[in-house]
């Protein structure tokens, strides 16, 4: 019903007056806010991937340690 309504303003008159070319431009800026948003999304979650592929070298998927007595430890 809504999507009826707007279509019927868009398309009512040929004249432009201020109202048209206010409802167009914010239009267009909603396209453009949308889009920047997607994108930026998509960049943060090619990041992540990323930062995990360089922290799971540092954190093995097993690790080894005595239960008890002596534990070995490396000094540089």
């Amino acid at each position: 019903m809504n999507f009826l309504f707007a279509w019927r303003y868009f398309k009512a008159k040929k004249t432009t007056n201020a109202i048209n070319i206010i409802a167009w431009i914010s239009i267009v800026a909603m396209l453009f806010g949308t889009a920047a948003l997607i994108l930026v999304l998509s960049v943060f979650n090619g990041f992540e991937d990323l930062v995990k592929s360089l922290y799971s070298s540092f954190y093995p998927d097993l690790k080894i340690a005595a239960a008890s007595g002596k534990q070995l430890t490396l000094t540089a």
